[in-house]
């Protein structure tokens, strides 16, 4: 079962790997820890991506999810059987090959590699990381800057929020010699278990 106050982890098994993406799928706007319950309910240990076969070849998968409750039946049902059948390589993809799956956005795709993979750099512009981004440009005095309440789906609008948010971080650890020093897994993780009470995104 996936842990969702220790999610970084960079050498998980293929199996366990396919778990962290399908945990990154339905955790979006709903509590993680449910989720994370619900989806160990769906998959009760078995390999994922196996049982999402057989139970799509068998006509059973929307039955599985409705019986634990995922929720967004349709759209879990597609990205689960896509991500399935296919042969991507979740231990070596670029972020935006899995944005082409049903239900995995920019925000979803970085959050897999950014705690999956070593040294990664991303932003999870997720409500919890945007509200610390306008909490602190405020009290820093900066001039004000319309950040953004949910994760902008527009790639353009995302990478300039990311700079500004790797910035801000950045700024804050004096000592080191830029963004590039900074364990971006490490605070985003630091940031969620600050802020949790809400939906993880």
């Amino acid at each position: 079962m996936i842990d969702p106050s220790n999610v970084t982890d960079t050498s998980r098994a293929p199996a366990a790997l396919e778990e962290f993406l399908l945990f990154c799928i339905v955790v979006a706007g709903k509590n993680a820890d449910q989720q994370s319950a619900k989806l160990e309910g769906f998959l009760r240990g078995r390999s994922p991506f196996v049982f999402i076969r057989e139970c799509a070849g068998n006509g059973s998968l929307g039955r599985r999810l409705r019986e634990v409750r995922l929720g967004k039946y349709t759209l879990l049902g597609r990205s689960f059987r896509q991500l399935a059948e296919s042969n991507v390589d979740l231990r070596s993809c670029p972020w935006e090959t899995l944005t082409r799956f049903p239900g995995i956005g920019i925000k979803t795709a970085k959050f897999f590699v950014l705690h999956s993979r070593p040294g990664q750099m991303h932003g999870v512009l997720d409500t919890h990381v945007l509200s610390w981004m306008r909490e602190h440009w405020a009290g820093a005095g900066k001039r004000a800057l319309a950040v953004p309440r949910h994760s902008p789906q527009d790639p353009g609008a995302y990478r300039f929020w990311e700079t500004v948010y790797f910035g801000m971080v950045a700024g804050m650890h004096h000592g080191a010699p830029g963004a590039r020093a900074v364990d971006w897994a490490r605070f985003d993780l630091d940031l969620w278990k600050e802020r949790r009470g809400g939906p993880a995104a």
